[in-house]
């Protein structure tokens, strides 16, 4: 009892750092001016995240966008319309409208200007659709978001305003570039000054709900997707009880179990955050730093910043009297078995010293931790910040990438569920794939932190359109791309897509098998291998995942020296390419 005590102690007493390094020579580093909303987004299909930063003075300002070469290295764009055109811009949403493996983009703008919408046509090329519905209505719009409410395989968009007396927009998608504005329904009647709005399936059934934010002394909206376009406003939740200056919310599991909480930010007040109990039964948490901090909180978002199997928290500081610092807080879940928060005041992500109104998390540079992009607008002339992770404390990552097929093509809607043996216990983690992941913040690629885990034991992707795939031992610290309906995850090394590919290694075994010899197979550099050993009945008798036996190079063995002789199957998994051969083992 005494060592558990101390134990406990020193626990509650550690000091936790964070890991972040500021980058200032980088083109992102070096612009500024009335920032508002971030993007990492893959907008060229190149395998790497890059950078679009809109802006958002009264008199007008053209976006950033840069292009990510690769090691740390970005090139800023300086052609195209998407920033040639002039916005009073706040917050974006990318996904792929058209569903033609090109993320489009819309940019919400504020003054009483028009939404505009950019088709993307490859190749880093873009039109401007002036004529769509989308560009036609000018308002006081603070942010956008993609999201298939009709469960039709095609993304809708939802756009907030703020000013007295607007309403809120709700465009379906009809196909072709084609889009319609929709004007019945409590979802685009209601003037409640909104800002954040977030399309996240609450309930797990499979559809998307929508999440509104509401300013001015207002309580959040929120509304049930009972399909087919169909909505009902919940109101008897601890989400809809308490008024405020609500800005942004992110949704997350940072409890691990299996539902989506969230976490509300309050601008001049203290934030929010509600435990999913599931069934529309939300628990607010009170007892907690994360909810105690009183700001001008901006912009929300989650992240694994430590890849220890929680999300963590950031939260932006804009618009006060003086310059403030962002808040970060470390998720205890891993540490202590309950969630709590720590926050962390040390280091570079923290000191800022100014306003940052959006961020995004996003790996830019490919080394399996979340770096961070803030746009910054003191004094709206502030210069923005990227902050590289410099984590390395040996914790293991995912990183995924999904394309739907029946889904729409970004998969947006879709949800990721992660299981592995982190620190002796079995946990599952989840994510669903946003148009939002929090007011003017988006990243559509999704990052688990994997801690301890030796292998990712079941990751299953339940897309929108209801179909559902599982990979089992799937390796960690790897890159994927997961297309629906394919059997095999496809591999990213060196920021390059790995097609699937036939090594044809079934070459290898001998038929039959002599048990007294060890099959060996010698894999490309940053492969990996799954072998699996059945008997007729289908019980799997053996298994063995590739091993590094020298730098850059992996082995599989198999050996079937406790086996009777007879009959058996393998099945062999290699990225992107899968097969299942039957042998005769003999003694």
């Amino acid at each position: 009892m005494k060592y558990l005590l101390l134990t406990v102690l020193l626990l509650s007493s550690q000091i936790y750092s964070q890991t972040f390094t500021k980058i200032t020579n980088t083109p992102p580093s070096q612009d500024g001016g009335a920032s508002r909303g971030v993007n990492w987004i893959d907008y060229d299909n190149d395998g790497k995240l890059d950078l679009f930063v809109t802006r958002g003075p009264s008199a007008g300002a053209t976006a950033y966008l840069y292009h990510n070469e690769g090691n740390g290295v970005f090139t800023k764009i300086t052609s195209g319309p998407l920033v040639s055109t002039s916005m009073k811009a706040d917050g974006s949403s990318w996904g792929d409208f058209n569903n033609d493996g090109n993320v489009d983009l819309c940019v919400a703008t504020w003054w009483n200007q028009i939404d505009f919408l950019f088709q993307n046509n490859g190749g880093g090329n873009f039109s401007f659709l002036n004529t769509n519905p989308i560009s036609s209505f000018a308002g006081y719009s603070e942010t956008c978001s993609w999201g298939d409410y009709n469960n039709d395989g095609m993304i809708d968009l939802y756009i907030t305003n703020s000013a007295a007396a607007s309403k809120n927009y709700l465009y379906k998608n009809l196909g072709a570039g084609n889009f319609q504005k929709i004007d019945t329904g409590l979802v685009v009647n209601e003037v409640d000054s909104s800002r954040g709005a977030a399309w996240i399936d609450i309930d797990n059934d499979k559809d998307v709900d929508l999440f509104i934010c509401n300013e001015n002394h207002n309580i959040n909206s929120v509304f049930r997707n009972d399909g087919n376009g169909n909505f009902t406003k919940i109101t008897n939740t601890a989400l809809t009880q308490i008024q405020g200056e609500w800005w942004s919310a992110s949704w997350g599991d940072y409890d691990n179990d299996g539902w989506l909480d969230v976490f509300t930010s309050n601008w001049g007040g203290k934030n929010a955050l509600y435990k999913n109990n599931g069934n529309w039964n939300f628990t607010t948490v009170t007892n907690d730093t994360i909810v105690n901090d009183a700001g001008k909180n901006a912009i929300t978002g989650w992240g694994d910043y430590d890849n220890d199997g929680d999300l963590d928290m950031f939260v932006t500081q804009s618009y006060g009297s003086s310059a403030l610092n962002n808040m970060l807080y470390k998720n205890m879940k891993m540490e202590s078995g309950t969630a709590s928060f720590q926050r962390i005041s040390a280091g570079d992500l923290t000191n800022n010293n100014g306003w940052t109104y959006g961020f995004a998390w996003g790996d830019y540079d490919r080394d399996g931790d979340l770096d961070i992009f803030c746009a910054n607008t003191f004094n709206e002339n502030d210069i923005n910040a990227l902050y590289r992770n410099d984590n390395n404390n040996g914790n293991k990552w995912l990183e995924i990438k999904c394309e739907g097929v029946t889904t729409n093509r970004s998969a947006i809607g879709s949800k990721i569920r992660v299981k592995a043996v982190i620190n002796g216990q079995s946990v599952w983690q989840v994510r669903e794939i946003d148009g939002q992941n929090g007011y003017c913040s988006q990243t559509l690629e999704q990052h688990f932190g994997l801690g301890n885990a030796t292998v990712i034991d079941s990751l299953k992707i339940e897309w929108q359109s209801g179909a559902v795939s599982v990979f089992t031992n799937v390796a960690v610290n790897k890159f994927y791309k997961a297309i629906e309906g394919q059997s095999s995850l496809v591999g990213v090394s060196n920021n390059t897509i790995v097609q699937p590919k036939d090594y044809k290694l079934n070459q290898n075994f001998p038929n039959p098998f002599n048990p007294a010899t060890k099959i060996t197979f010698t894999l490309p550099v940053n492969e990996f291998a799954t072998l699996k050993v059945f008997d007729v009945s289908g019980r799997e008798v053996g298994s063995l995942l590739s091993e590094e036996k020298q730098a850059g190079h992996y082995e599989i063995e198999f050996d079937g020296s406790d086996l009777s002789s007879g009959i058996y199957f393998y099945s062999l998994h290699t990225t992107g390419y899968s097969e299942t051969k039957n042998m005769v083992l003999l003694k």
